[in-house]
């Protein structure tokens, strides 16, 4: 009889233990899962950034061409201004 008590104890012991390790498995199912959210969202943001940085080289571009032309501006006009008042 004592022994099927100490059975008893062991065996309900067991089961908390198990009870306990489901509890933590399900914790982590749910942190996995929100990583997973995480790291979706991180890559859209990722993506965005990707074709804002796209965008801005573009408009660097445009912009550099831009200065570059009315940097001859001044060089024509003097060509001009030489060629009239001669």
């Amino acid at each position: 009889m004592k022994n099927e008590n100490r059975i008893v104890e062991l065996l309900a012991e067991m089961v908390k233990g198990q009870d306990k390790l489901i509890g933590e498995v399900s914790s982590l199912k749910t942190e996995v899962s929100s990583m997973k959210t995480d790291i979706s969202s991180i890559k859209i943001e990722i993506t965005k950034q990707g074709l804002q940085t796209a965008e801005n080289s573009r408009a660097i571009l445009k912009l550099a061409e831009e200065i570059r032309l009315v940097a001859q501006h001044e060089k024509r006009i003097s060509k001009l201004e030489l060629a009239v008042f001669k």
